[in-house]
Order: C-alpha cells, then structure tokens, then sequence
C-alpha cells in the first residue's frame, strides 16, 4: 500500500465560482447513471485511489483496511489521508488527479460533497447494493437523502459508518437516584430546567448551531411523522407554516432562551475551539444536556474525570405515549463520476460491509495527540448485529432500539447550486440569533419558508 503525503495547502476557496466551474468542468458533464464500467478513464484497474478525511477516527483504520483489501484483491491502494481533504482535492480534481473512492462526508463547513453532488460529479452507485447486501444492511439506512441525495430512488453516497444522536448529558447529575430525574417530554424537560436554575445550573448548551442537524430532524419525525418528515427534507411548501414545523422552532426557541441555556454558550459556539468549552461545561456539571453523538466520549477524553459517567437520550417528545424518534447519523464514501477505476471502487465499497472491516472497525483504537495515550474509539458499521457486539457501555446504550423507536436518516434534498445561499447558515445559524434576541420566531419561520421556496424551485 502506498500512503500519499499530503501537504498543507494554502487557502483554497471551494464555494467561489471559479471552483464551480472547474469542478463542472471535471464531472458535470459525465452521466453518473452509467458508471459500471472503467471504459474511458485511465485507470489500470489494479491500483485505487482512496483518498480519507482524517478526523476524529484516526488514520490507522484506513491502513488497516486498506491493507485488507490489497490482499483480498491483489492490488494495490494509493491511500491518501488529510485532515483538510476538501483543499486537497479541489486542487487535484482542477489539476484532473481525480480518486477512484473517497470519504467525505456531507453537512461539512465546506460542502465539498453537496458541491460534487450539485455538479453531478458523484457516480450512481446503485448497483453496488444488490439485495445480499440490502438484506445485510440496518433496515432503512439506505433510504433517506444521505444515501438518495436528489430523491430519485438511486445510490449515490455509499454510509459506511454510522451511530445514534440524541441529547448528551451528565449522568454524574442525571439518572436514576440521581440530582435530577432523566425527562421524557418536553414539559419535563423543561420542568427540570426550572430545577436545575434553582441550583445555579442551566438546563441546555450546544457545541455550534450546526449540532441542531439532527436535532431538529428527529423533531420534524417527531412532529408529523415519517411522510412530513420526508416532505420536509425534499422542501415542502408547508414546512414551517404547518402546525408541526412551527412546533418545531417554538420549541427550539424556548430551548435555547435565557431560561435554559448555559450563558456562554453563543460566544463559545462561535470562537475557534470553543465548542469543546460548550462540551466541557456539560462534563463540569455547568449545563446537564446537550445535542451531540457518541463520538464526543473519545473528542473529551482528555479532560474528562475518571469517575464522570455519560448518560444519553433521545430528543424529548411532545407526548409520552408516541413513539421515540430518533436521528441516525451516518459517514458517507462516493466514488467520482470521473474515477478512472469504477469497477475496483465499487468493490471496495462492498468491502466497507465486509465481516472484515466490521471487526477492525469495532476494534479501532486512536491515539491522544498531546499525551500519547491509546484509547478505545469503535467504529459501527450499518451492518445488522454490528452495533450489538459493542462492549456494554454509553457507546452501546446510544444504539437506541425497540419496537417504540422510530430510526430516521437523511438530509436536506440536493438542488441545483442557488447563488448566495447559505443553507446551514439559515437553517441552524439562526438560532444563535434566536437565542440572543437578535431574530424573532417569526423572522426565523419568514427566513425558512423563503428559503423552502428556493430550494424547491431548484429541485432537479
């Protein structure tokens, strides 16, 4: 295997139109709906091109793997690993460099994927989920737009890893025969926020606004059920006019008033690193909840006391007796519509769902970059009984399942590019201005439902 080295790159401004056009250049003019073979790219078919985000996983997992699938398949993985992945290959798609598989995920500050999906840049992986691997796969995590981006009923976005979010919290304080009973509703919820400001604790923090991802898509499911849910992701009209979209931001905005939310925590979601202080202050009993996923325990571990206990929940729901929805977040692998080996990558995504790479993963370890301390960090993958096999724990117990948990998946719908719109910006930026005072509940709906309209209009 080789590991290319990546060096730092200077500023590289995805989102200027001089990018658009050079990634429209590279793969918006192919047709990602016929890419099952390597006909017309210039690959060998025996030497893949993986090129992996760097993040909180570490980079041993994907030597791993990759050294796996050499041997498996008898050829060789040119492994290209970067914390700034989205700069490294922007320039090396515009230099025509292009990889054979990649992972990126979406809902990324630089949208790299939205804007490959946007450039039909993405191939149409369909074909690789034949009904072995369906069949194979946790019920539903192939149906939402984080696998279906322009809700066509095809492919594209491959969700190699995935775990459960909810509400995060400090089980040192909150729990059975603890300070604080954990709430079901949101009248509870709230009640205990009254409880906890009484003993100088706030109820609420969050990391940044863009945690609110899967927070308010459990509360859409929650609202309207699955069909208003899915509705929602492909920008009904009806939204956030309709009795259960404004359910939604009211409860938000009584979530993150003056009532409830740490003081500090707006100032720190928007200095750099100051999301960790905003985590920190849940661990040092300051604020009891927050938005978050199971990764947050190996991202504190450093500055978390031995005894500290995590507790984890799901979004609190409007009535006790429905059914508990529940966000499920997923990591997504693509292959470019221009990649010179289709054929190998699709097999290598396969392998992503392999016995193989579900051990290693579940076995992954990273190491503390300022101690040197190893640490345990599994990785799920969406595969039945993974998830399962996890030592008993917080991590365990965040893969929430019953017969009254209802598991959503999916994102925003893909649109043609729509110049000048920020979408995270509108959507969860937003309520840093809520929370200040700075934009009313209705200014927020106003902002929505223009936005919805834009979006819907750009559908393809």
């Amino acid at each position: 295997m080789k590991k290319k080295t990546v060096k730092k790159l200077l500023s590289v401004s995805l989102v200027s139109a001089m990018t658009v056009v050079l990634l429209a250049g590279c793969g918006g003019g192919s047709d990602s709906g016929d890419s099952g073979s390597d006909e017309g790219g210039s690959g060998d078919g025996k030497t893949l091109k993986v090129a992996a985000f760097e993040g909180g996983n570490g980079a041993d997992i994907w030597e791993k793997i990759t050294a796996a699938f050499e041997e498996e398949f008898d050829c060789e993985v040119e492994l290209e690993l970067s914390s700034e992945l989205d700069q490294v290959l922007t320039k090396e798609i515009q230099n025509g460099d292009v990889p054979d598989v990649v992972y990126y995920n979406l809902g990324q500050e630089s949208g790299f994927t939205e804007t490959m999906l946007k450039e039909k840049a993405v191939a149409d992986i369909s074909d690789v989920f034949d009904d072995e691997l369906k069949g194979k796969m946790v019920e539903g995590i192939l149906d939402g737009t984080a696998a279906q981006p322009y809700g066509d009923g095809k492919i594209y976005l491959a969700p190699i890893f995935y775990t459960q979010t909810g509400f995060w919290y400090n089980a040192t304080l909150v729990g059975e025969g603890k300070e604080y009973a954990v709430p079901t509703t949101w009248d509870e919820f709230f009640e205990l926020g009254k409880q906890a400001k009484a003993d100088g604790r706030s109820l609420f923090t969050y990391p940044q606004p863009g945690y609110f991802d899967a927070t308010m898509y459990a509360m859409l499911a929650q609202a309207g059920g699955t069909d208003f849910y899915n509705n929602a992701l492909t920008y009904d009209e009806n939204t956030w006019t309709s009795d259960e979209g404004k359910k939604v931001l009211d409860t938000i905005a009584t979530l993150v008033s003056s009532d409830n939310l740490w003081a500090d925590t707006v100032s720190n979601a928007n200095t750099d690193g100051g999301f960790k202080v905003n985590q920190q202050a849940v661990i040092d009993g300051d604020a009891l909840f927050m938005p978050n996923g199971s990764w947050v325990v190996g991202e504190m571990a450093n500055s978390t006391p031995d005894d500290y206990e995590w507790g984890v929940m799901g979004v609190p729901k409007w009535s006790a007796d429905e059914s508990q929805s529940v966000y499920t977040f997923t990591e997504q692998m693509w292959i470019p519509a221009d990649a010179p080996n289709i054929d190998l990558a699709k097999e290598f995504i396969k392998f992503m769902y392999s016995d193989t790479v579900v051990d290693l993963c579940l076995a992954n370890k990273t190491t503390n970059a300022e101690t040197g301390e190893e640490s345990d960090a599994p990785i799920v993958v969406p595969v039945q009984g993974a998830a399962e096999k996890l030592p008993e724990g917080v991590i365990k117990t965040s893969f929430q399942t019953g017969d009254d948990v209802v598991a959503v998946t999916g994102t925003w719908a893909t649109t043609a590019p729509i110049e000048g719109l920020d979408m995270k910006g509108s959507v969860y930026g937003a309520i840093d201005s809520v929370s200040t005072g700075d934009m009313s509940v209705d200014e927020w709906q106003e902002q929505l439902v223009d936005v919805w309209s834009q979006c819907a209009d750009a559908m393809e």
